[in-house]
């Protein structure tokens, strides 16, 4: 990008345009183009903009769907709003996106040229930091989220984030790694749920040659993997009490030693872990170490569920609708009041990431039927039968990117075949969580599920689960 950024004005306001317009050449740009504000993101995107002014003109609703849809073009895009309900004059945005800033609705020479050096030194320094995905929310949990978020970033000090599942904690750790002084080293993820202990030491200590009948030469663990920038611990909850004590050391010693190893490894990290389980209760059970729970818990972060930020909900749905429509190209999709006054009432189990799999499927089968079908059945059973499994799991909760997009962009995609492979996904999945909840008690698992020991035994077979 040269001196003469490419400049895009949206008002759609005659006479607030050509204000602009003429600022903007009184500043000595001569490249701009305008475009209202209802433009779609393909036709955003073909205007190739450097840096966005919205004028006065939008509304507050208009101007953070105007936000949402430019930052889905390109996070790195600077944006300059008079709307202060958005970003006031205290700076303060409140939309999750790093680059908005705030211009009066009648700039003079001098506060316009000053906010334009600033929008676009950040896009010169944004275009070299890697892209990662936002929290979007504008209700009080959502901004007190953010707001904590920014102050402890730059503290190099250890964060608990606890939650629900689908409720964003990845997203609230990506944030704090990419807002704090380590944002150009790397961010690595330990998923502690995820593999066996025997498998998770050698993953995440790494190991020496002959530490294992196959450890045929050295590897470095996840840890040295971290070193110089975050190490993100997830499900930390389910660590066994044998590495609890081996994580402590990490935490109190900035030290490890690799499997068969006997040297100690000193690492420059800084750790961010989070959990979906209570570990104040497992405290009490005696399944989590007291010493390590106080090594993490100094600043705690809760992501609060979906259901208790009702004012986010329809700001998320468009949000995901906008960028779908444009990942799949599809044509807007609108949300019918009944659709909407649903999405309001309903519990969200599955939290935002159900909401995604839901709007992402309707754009897809550019069908709402399916969701307010499924959701009301959803609800009526939860009613009926709060404690029940099955009553609260929906396979929205758990479609994967992955699988939609194998889905969709396969050469002989078919309503039928979406459907099958949906259907055995969330199949799978329900299986797998219901293993996990009963610690892989088999029977109980069945009981659960409403089906014989011998089908679930020939499903986990089918599905290649294991513990």
């Amino acid at each position: 990008m040269g001196d003469n950024p490419n400049i895009l004005i949206i008002d759609s306001n005659p006479s607030a345009v050509s204000r602009l317009e003429r600022k903007i050449k009184d500043l000595g740009f001569t490249q701009w183009c305008t475009a209202a504000p209802d433009r779609p993101i393909d036709q955003l995107k073909t205007l190739n903009p450097e840096v966005v002014v919205i004028g006065p003109s939008p509304d507050t609703e208009t101007t953070l769907k105007c936000i949402h849809k430019l930052k889905i073009i390109d996070p790195a895009l600077p944006v300059l709003t008079s709307c202060e309900q958005v970003c006031g004059p205290s700076g303060f945005s409140s939309v999750p996106f790093d680059g908005i800033h705030f211009v009066g609705p009648d700039p003079g020479r001098e506060e316009l040229a000053g906010i334009l050096k600033k929008a676009l030194k950040y896009r010169e320094e944004g275009c070299d930091r890697p892209n990662f995905q936002v929290l979007i929310g504008q209700g009080r949990e959502s901004l007190a989220i953010r707001q904590k978020i920014r102050n402890v970033s730059d503290k190099d000090i250890t964060v608990l984030i606890t939650g629900e599942t689908g409720t964003g904690k990845e997203l609230i750790a990506r944030s704090i790694h990419y807002h704090s002084a380590r944002r150009n080293g790397p961010l690595v993820k330990i998923n502690c749920g995820a593999l066996p202990d025997e498998l998770l030491e050698s993953e995440v200590f790494g190991f020496q040659r002959g530490a294992f009948t196959d450890a045929h030469k050295d590897k470095p663990g996840r840890l040295e993997m971290a070193h110089g920038g975050t190490l993100f611990i997830d499900e930390i909850g389910n660590l066994s009490l044998s590495l609890q004590v081996k994580f402590l050391q990490v935490l109190e010693d900035k030290s490890f030693t690799r499997l068969g190893g006997t040297e100690d490894k000193i690492i420059d990290t800084r750790v961010v872990a989070a959990t979906n389980s209570d570990l104040q209760k497992k405290v009490r059970e005696g399944t989590f170490r007291k010493d390590l729970f106080y090594r993490l818990n100094i600043v705690h972060i809760k992501a609060s569920p979906l259901r208790e930020k009702k004012d986010d909900i329809l700001l998320l749905a468009h949000y995901f609708i906008n960028k779908y429509c444009y990942e799949f190209r599809k044509e807007p999709l609108e949300v019918p009041d009944n659709i909407a006054n649903l999405f309001l009432e309903y519990h969200w189990p599955g939290n935002v990431r159900e909401l995604e799999n839901v709007i992402r499927l309707a754009i897809i089968l550019r069908d709402w039927s399916f969701a307010f079908k499924d959701l009301k059945a959803a609800q009526v059973n939860r009613r009926n039968d709060a404690r029940s499994f099955s009553s609260t799991y929906l396979p929205y909760q758990h479609w994967s990117d992955d699988k939609v997009r194998k889905a969709f962009s396969s050469r002989d995609f078919s309503l039928k075949k979406i459907s099958k492979a949906f259907v055995s996904e969330a199949e799978r999945q329900a299986i797998l969580d219901t293993l996990k909840e009963t610690q892989w008690n088999r029977k109980k698992a069945a009981q659960l599920l409403k089906v014989s020991y011998k089908t679930l035994l020939n499903r986990i077979d089918e599905f290649n689960l294991k513990p």
